[in-house]
């Protein structure tokens, strides 16, 4: 199937002519993160010490982590997340396809703040919330200080 310049092969997966770059396709076609990963999907592996995701359905989406959740099928590397990350969680890597993604490789030194999140353009990252997060994020977008 093919719609304007962007042709659907037989897998799902989409693919590009010259016409779009693969950043476009992204921000056209991708939707956010599953939110509900952690209670939904199954536990397939581990990945330098934190949790990887497979979707219900058994397709070949990804998410790593579990405090923060990176869905590797919308990352495409920009490394956003690595500029405004305070605490350095995000590393840049290449998937099992030879992809730019990113990594939440030290994700037990975030410190829930959410920054992560609002500057993911493609929404492929969910920080799993706990008491003082939502304050935090509205603090920031406030420009508030303790």
């Amino acid at each position: 199937m093919t719609i304007g310049n962007v042709t659907s092969e037989r897998s799902g997966i989409l693919s590009l002519n010259s016409t779009f770059s693969k950043r476009d396709l992204v921000l056209c076609f991708s939707v956010p993160i599953d939110k509900t990963f952690r209670d939904t999907w199954r536990l397939i592996k581990n990945h330098h010490g934190h949790p990887v995701w497979r979707a219900p359905d058994n397709t070949v989406a990804e998410i790593h982590g579990q405090t923060v959740g990176v869905d590797l099928t919308l990352c495409y590397g920009c490394g956003k997340c690595i500029d405004a990350c305070p605490t350095d969680v995000f590393v840049q890597m290449q998937d099992e396809s030879g992809r730019s993604v990113v990594d939440p490789l030290k994700e037990e030194d975030c410190i829930l703040c959410l920054v992560c999140e609002i500057v993911c353009p493609v929404e492929a990252i969910s920080i799993k919330r706990e008491g003082g997060s939502d304050d935090t994020l509205t603090s920031l977008l406030e420009g508030k200080r303790g």
